[in-house]
């Protein structure tokens, strides 16, 4: 297989006038950190929807069991819904619980790591 051909090299001044001015290290550490987050506010807002979401669930269910505690029946399809919410509710709670306990876990281990 012949080698394939080398183009001559541009000058050094012409690939410098085609590149991109570079702005210091320091100059760009600062610009990130005065740029705001939005991973870091985003965080708390979406733990505040799952929990807001966790709250109208519970309360949906304990709607519906005050309605059977009054006398209302429910047909299979309802009691089918039903189960599914109930079952799904848990769930919810089970993961939030231990997001929770691996939190505190961290915090225990952070607090405990000597400096």
């Amino acid at each position: 297989m012949p080698p394939l051909p080398i183009a001559p090299a541009a000058p050094a001044s012409a690939a410098r006038a085609l590149a991109p001015p570079r702005a210091s290290f320091d100059a760009a550490l600062r610009a990130r950190a005065t740029t705001p987050r939005s991973g870091a506010a985003a965080a708390p807002q979406a733990a505040h929807a799952a929990l807001v979401s966790v709250e109208r669930a519970r309360e949906r269910l304990d709607a519906v069991l005050a309605a059977a505690r009054r006398g209302r029946t429910f047909s299979a399809q309802e009691l089918l819904a039903l189960q599914a919410d109930a079952y799904r509710y848990s769930q919810t709670v089970e993961v939030a619980s231990r997001v929770v306990e691996h939190g505190a876990q961290a915090v225990k281990q952070a607090v405990n790591t000597q400096v």
